[in-house]
């Protein structure tokens, strides 16, 4: 009745992108709206710079020297933009990673359950979100295990008692759906899906 001990986990590189659609989306609209904001804040820079420049050589041809600074903080606004673009965009990668990891993995247990086994649980990472979110998730599935593992001990209980007492074949055909729902619980409760992809995913 107690569930297989979970099997040592095995090294592997960690996976930062589990859900491609939604951690890809975000992460593209922080590299975008990061580059667009330094894009902008650098334009309004060079444009006040050359302003001050061409108000104070208003009479005078720009010399060789400030049109290479010029040239120069181009390069620099060019530069920021797509740092501060790159920049967000690995920020969002790992921040939607702590998200879309727990639903990987709640995704995966849910798949184990639909294949009529109790997935063996274990608990997120620190830098994870959706943490009491998932709490309340496993305490759902471990209360419904522990109610199907009461059940299969109830029938399993109840077919060694009318056993001896079943004479004809309804009653026999009777035992024997009983003790066919008693074996897939059991099945279900004792036989844990430990599942490589949870193992792996949330490392």
């Amino acid at each position: 009745m107690d569930a297989t001990p979970e099997s040592p986990r095995r090294p592997g590189r960690r996976t930062f992108v589990v859900d491609r659609r939604f951690q890809y989306k975000y992460t593209l609209m922080l590299g975008v709206l990061g580059a667009a904001i330094s894009l902008v804040f650098g334009t309004l820079m060079y444009l006040a710079h050359r302003d001050a420049l061409t108000a104070a050589l208003r009479t005078a041809e720009l010399p060789e020297s400030i049109r290479a600074q010029n040239a120069t903080l181009l390069w620099l606004i060019g530069g920021i933009t797509v740092l501060m673009g790159a920049a967000l965009a690995l920020f969002g990668l790992l921040v939607t990673h702590r998200v879309a990891g727990p639903v990987h993995v709640m995704s995966h247990y849910l798949g184990v359950l639909a294949r009529g086994r109790y997935p063996m649980m274990r608990p997120l990472r620190r830098s994870d979100e959706l943490r009491g979110f998932f709490e309340r998730f496993q305490e759902a599935i471990e209360g419904m295990r522990t109610k199907d593992a009461e059940e299969a001990d109830t029938l399993e209980e109840a077919l060694r008692v009318l056993g001896p007492l079943a004479t004809s074949d309804e009653a026999h055909k009777a035992l024997e759906a009983l003790r066919a729902m008693q074996e897939r619980k059991r099945d279900a409760t004792d036989r844990v899906d430990i599942g490589p992809q949870s193992q792996k995913t949330a490392a």
